[in-house]
């Protein structure tokens, strides 16, 4: 049951925190979440690369549906406890933004400049001086695998 149609949140935007922590969805990634302006809803939840993912409603239901495929026990509890604490509804205002809760924030550091990534079936928010490290890795591979299309 894996099949989950993908999104095509493709690129990159630079962007600054606001005074009042909120960041801008790109309008590119905003026309790809469901909703009317001003409903917009996100997910937003810690990655394992040091950076946030926010997901769709749709594609967040797609992973706890993804939850309940483990078997049960203690690896797909810790999972559930997971997703279920570590991540949080956001809405998308009539501009665009996003109020981005201050313990995401800390997981990110001190910058008030991110960026916005695509990552195909989601966004990835990245601190800047952070993204460009993990850019360069990305490039290397690219570089440094005989795979192309």
């Amino acid at each position: 049951m894996l099949e989950k149609p993908i999104k095509k949140f493709i690129g990159k935007f630079y962007c600054t925190l606001d005074d009042k922590s909120r960041l801008i969805v790109p309008s590119k990634f905003r026309e790809l979440v469901p909703g009317e302006i001003g409903s917009k809803v996100l997910v937003v939840s810690k990655a394992k690369d040091h950076c946030l993912n926010l997901f769709t409603l749709d594609y967040y239901d797609w992973i706890i549906e993804q939850l309940g495929l483990i078997p049960p026990g203690p690896k797909q509890r810790s999972l559930t406890r997971f997703y279920s604490s570590e991540s949080e509804q956001l809405g998308v205002d009539r501009v665009g933004r996003i109020q981005m809760p201050a313990y995401f924030l800390e997981e990110l550091g001190a910058s008030k400049n991110f960026v916005v990534v695509g990552a195909l079936t989601h966004m990835e928010v990245w601190q800047q001086e952070e993204f460009e490290k993990i850019r360069r890795e990305a490039n290397d591979t690219y570089l440094a695998s005989d795979w192309e299309l």
